[in-house]
């Protein structure tokens, strides 16, 4: 018999099963999952970085990664049987399907959102959106960052969460109550990036100003009174930009080469994969990097050689490049980077399947989609979950859990996958209300968070 933790309630049938005289009895379960870290949860793998490729407007995964061939597919898709992955379309992807041994895909993903700010809220925190607590909850890059937080060593200058593109439009979802020490450093990779790393000669003007500056409002950094904490915040991005632009290494860092941009795509989606894959080569204590690549939101004409195929190409060739490069570079105990990086490429939702719109495009769709996975002690050339030939439903989950992979098992899976124990909880917040890591109770009908652990095993 199952648990009833396993089984999917809403906060309402919840209450409607607190009501009856054997409460007591049956809700255990139900309120196991709430102890606040008293046992370490298991991790599954084995990453110190977390690279995170949010496809922003839903990737359709029946043009992708989880085709479809159909009346409605171009020939210049050029749809091929290859081994493991069934029916790809080679027009699109050709070089992910020549490294098929280096990722995984989970093709039975699905979500309870499908409008963009709601379904990029929930998979950048691994919870639905509140709008009573969305202000002081922390995305998923603050809680690594938290928790990573004791191993920085003095040499580390980096920030601990870089962000790479992303815009307004939906937002990149801060520390939230969280220390601003754990915001995400945003970077856009349209803009020039050489202030990030000053020039030699310049760095001892810039360092006297820096002294000076924190002698004329070191009061103000120093008050510990909650009214002052927009200073102690503002405080906590200098001292990271300073500790950043002093150092020599930033010159490395944050330099793209001709070749290297030629080869990851020459745009900045590619350029900022560059970035991402010298930030963790580099070990310099940044631990979780979200990079965004937009416009995926292809209701209209999303056969348009400037909509899915452009798209496609880049993310082609720049998620190819840096699974060669990370699977190239090796540490001094013969592990390469990307077995110590774990990459996660998805979107916020699928997109219709089957014949096109009346406008030629697809719309939202949450009920099935696929992301990628590879790296941080995940098991290669696997796919996890099967939909049917329109990909509209999930006919096997392809995990123990025998559902869908939804936002909440994602984060749960980084968590793990870092080392980080999901179980843990925050009292101390603005509302007053237990901050939970993965919240304990869904308010739709999903309850009981897992690891995916047959991307580990």
């Amino acid at each position: 018999m199952p648990r009833l933790q396993d089984h999917f309630l809403t906060r309402r049938e919840m209450l409607r099963v607190g009501s009856v005289a054997v409460t007591g009895y049956y809700c255990v379960p139900l309120f196991q999952p709430r102890v606040r870290a008293s046992g370490r949860a298991a991790a599954e793998g084995q990453a110190r970085f977390c690279i995170f490729v949010m496809l922003e407007g839903g990737q359709s995964h029946v043009d992708a990664w989880d085709f479809k061939e159909g009346p409605w597919t171009p020939p210049d898709f050029a749809p091929q049987s290859v081994p493991g992955l069934g029916t790809w379309p080679m027009g699109l992807y050709p070089q992910l399907a020549e490294r098929r041994d280096r990722y995984s895909l989970v093709r039975s993903m699905a979500t309870w959102e499908s409008q963009h700010g709601r379904g990029q809220y929930y998979m950048q925190t691994g919870h639905q959106h509140n709008p009573a607590l969305a202000p002081e909850l922390p995305g998923i890059g603050s809680v690594v960052a938290l928790e990573t937080s004791a191993s920085r060593r003095d040499s580390d200058c980096l920030p601990p969460f870089v962000a790479f593109n992303t815009f307004p439009q939906v937002g990149l979802i801060g520390s939230g109550f969280l220390p601003a020490t754990f915001t995400p450093f945003h970077i856009n990779t349209s803009s020039d990036i050489s202030a990030l790393a000053p020039k030699a000669e310049e760095l001892p003007d810039f360092k006297r100003r820096w002294e000076l500056l924190k002698r004329l409002d070191g009061r103000l950094r120093s008050d510990r009174s909650l009214q002052r904490k927009a200073y102690r915040d503002y405080h906590n991005h200098y001292e990271g930009a300073v500790d950043l632009m002093s150092d020599p290494r930033s010159a490395r860092i944050f330099s793209i080469g001709e070749s290297d941009s030629s080869r990851y795509g020459g745009n900045p989606v590619g350029d900022s994969f560059v970035l991402a894959r010298n930030l963790v080569v580099a070990d310099a204590g940044t631990r979780f990097i979200f990079l965004t690549h937009e416009d995926w939101d292809h209701h209209g004409a999303i056969y348009k050689p400037e909509n899915f195929y452009k798209r496609s190409h880049e993310l082609d060739t720049a998620l190819s490049q840096l699974l060669d490069d990370l699977g190239a570079e090796t540490r001094d105990d013969g592990r390469s980077v990307l077995d110590e990086t774990l990459v996660v490429c998805v979107g916020e939702f699928g997109r219709t399947p089957g014949e096109l719109t009346n406008i030629a495009g697809r719309d939202h769709y949450q009920y099935a989609f696929t992301g990628l996975f590879a790296g941080g002690g995940v098991r290669p050339g696997r796919v996890l979950g099967v939909t049917d030939d329109q990909g509209a439903q999930i006919t096997d989950p392809g995990w123990y859990a025998n559902r869908p992979v939804y936002p909440e098992d994602l984060a749960t899976t980084i968590y793990s996958a870092m080392g980080i124990d999901w179980t843990k909880s925050i009292e101390e917040t603005p509302s007053g209300r237990t901050y939970h890591y993965i919240e304990v109770f869904s308010p739709t009908r999903m309850l009981a968070n897992r690891v995916v652990r047959e991307l580990f095993s």
